[in-house]
């Protein structure tokens, strides 16, 4: 085992030295900050004022990119030693509330909260994915959920943070103790429910936490997590068989860990792992854990193999043009002015802005560049999964927009194409997606929640067949979303208060549509490919229609290569 450990490390390297390039330094912590509370006093640590000072420097000393944070009650509580205004602060989902349980040896005080989460710098992009919540072995809110996020600094990488069982850090699986079931149970549901599924995606990854377990010379959980030979299911421990964890002043073996897998593997920096150690003695020490931090080379995507040599020319251009914020953000200025000038004359109520999702809301260039560096194209699993994670970036302007039109009582009914088993799920996703948005920006997520304002209507199979000899003038539906906008116009589109009675008031009465954003003309009513190409729209843009550039994907990929006769200029 040791052998194969050090080769590993070894090939680690002289990977390494052959991708990165001009590759960018990363520096990721995993720190476990026992029992961290919102407020002075509080909790199984009480602290005051200056302990959260002391933390917050040491926070600083780290000089770190990332930090995977353990043992923390909630955001406002990571707050105090991660300035938000420097850091982006992801903490976990809250399980189920358990019975509130006393601290031993602390007369009247309760344990708080033990949730996982990210410390994240404000110059790193990231995304949010849903949380590992299986790890809640038997669904009883005593063990934590796991925290999962995506990098987007050049070559894809998933980091997942966890804190794993106590209380059985060296015995057997065939230990009589309960501690031991739940862990090995929780080390199983996180081989079958996310390294395998991560491994087989083929994107990087990283496990970052307190695994409660001396990893480093044991074969038990580790057998369980770790599968020799399996090229991206082989995972490699960034701390060395005979490494010493010194925090508490004397030798001991580790229990927090950055495990990195075969395709990650090749990105660590050679003997960057190391521990971060307190000044004060053990007793004074700020937390009875210290950091532990690695460095990574990241490379661009296009200097990784094997994949497809280099980012299609669209994909580069959405990802990295300064001209397409430039776009977006003057499209969306305009279309907040359009809004501003409609509700003078009409007060909003029986009106709504209708918005395409994809490229118009959400950027899910990530989610392309994740394919692109795989070697693959459009896959629609790979399109359905990723609608799942709910874990889009923001088009530059959209989110501002929205929030704009919904604080001022405006009404937005977002027409999406995105297809999943159910059409609640579709709608579930939008809304999840905008509410990690809102919150990343300052706000609460209530806004975007409400579906008195913002309705969502997913495609259905009508959409696709239902025919109509009254839309469009008498011509009949043009593209699959005039039955939907039909609905809207008839006050009849029951899938805005489906999932909620309370906002069917607010849409069951007939809407004029006050204008349309999307990417693609036929977020448009009644348009269509062709006749957009042959009948100028121009009078109509930055009144009725707000277009956004989309290079990616849309209906003109199916557009004959000669422009028709009679093509409008």
């Amino acid at each position: 085992m040791r052998a194969r450990v050090e080769l590993t490390l070894l090939i680690c390297v002289m990977l390494s030295a052959t991708v990165v390039g001009k590759a960018s330094a990363l520096t990721m912590a995993t720190w476990n900050l026992e029992h961290l509370a919102e407020k002075d006093g509080a909790g199984c640590r009480p602290r005051t004022e200056a302990d959260y000072r002391l933390l917050r420097s040491y926070a600083e000393q780290l000089k770190a990119d990332i930090v995977a944070v353990q043992e923390v009650e909630s955001g406002a509580a990571l707050a105090r030693v991660f300035d938000p205004k420097a850091w982006f602060i992801e903490i976990s989902s809250v399980p189920p509330e358990g019975e509130k349980r006393e601290c031993a040896g602390l007369a009247g005080q309760f344990i708080t909260k033990q949730l996982t989460g990210f410390a994240i710098r404000k110059s790193v992009a990231y995304l949010r994915n849903p949380d590992v919540t299986e790890l809640d072995i038997g669904a009883t809110g005593r063990h934590r959920y796991g925290v999962d996020i995506s990098l987007d600094t050049g070559v894809p990488l998933r980091l997942l943070s966890v804190h794993l069982k106590s209380g059985c850090h060296s015995e057997p699986e065939a230990s009589a103790r309960e501690d031991c079931r739940v862990l090995f149970e929780q080390a199983r549901v996180l081989k079958l429910q996310w390294i395998n599924k991560r491994a087989d995606e083929g994107i990087p990854f990283a496990i970052m936490g307190d695994f409660n377990r001396r990893l480093q010379n044991e074969p038990g959980l580790w057998s369980v997590l770790d599968e020799p030979g399996g090229g991206a299911r082989d995972l490699v421990r960034t701390a060395a068989r005979g490494t010493p964890a010194r925090c508490r002043g004397r030798d001991d073996l580790f229990i927090d860990f950055i495990v990195l897998n075969g395709r990650s593997a090749p990105l660590f920096v050679a003997d960057s792992f190391r521990e971060f150690r307190y000044r004060e003695g053990a007793n004074e020490a700020p937390s009875d854990h210290c950091p532990v931090l690695v460095e990574l080379a990241i490379p661009d995507a296009p200097q990784v193999h094997p994949v497809k040599g280099e980012m299609t020319t669209g994909l580069k251009w959405y990802r990295r043009s300064a001209e397409l914020a430039l776009l977006t953000r003057f499209v969306y200025a305009r279309a907040t002015e359009r809004f501003d000038e409609i509700q003078t004359r009409s007060p909003a109520g029986n009106w709504a802005i209708v918005m395409d999702a994809d490229e118009t809301i959400f950027d899910n260039s990530f989610g392309q560049l994740e394919n692109e560096y795989l070697g693959l194209g459009y896959v629609d699993e790979r399109w359905r999964e990723w609608i799942r994670r709910s874990a889009a970036g923001a088009v530059p302007g959209a989110l501002e927009f929205i929030r704009h039109v919904l604080a001022n009582n405006g009404k937005i009914v977002v027409i999406t194409n995105r297809e999943l088993d159910r059409e609640a799920e579709v709608e579930q996703s939008v809304r999840t997606n905008l509410s990690n948005l809102e919150r990343q920006i300052g706000g609460t997520g209530a806004l975007t929640a409400d579906r008195r304002k913002l309705c969502i209507l997913p495609r259905t199979s009508a959409d696709r067949t239902a025919v109509s000899t009254s839309a469009c003038g008498g011509a009949g539906y043009k593209n699959d979303k005039d039955r939907r906008r039909e609905l809207l116009t008839n006050g009849i589109a029951e899938s805005c208060w489906a999932a909620d009675s309370t906002a069917k008031t607010s849409w069951d009465h007939p809407h004029s549509i006050a204008f349309s954003v999307g990417d693609n003309v036929l977020d448009f009513p009644c348009a269509t490919q062709s006749e957009a190409r042959t009948t100028s729209l121009v009078s109509m843009m930055g009144k009725e229609y707000f277009l956004l550039p989309n290079p990616l994907y849309g209906s003109w990929e199916k557009n004959p290569v000669a422009l028709p006769a009679g093509t409008a200029p």
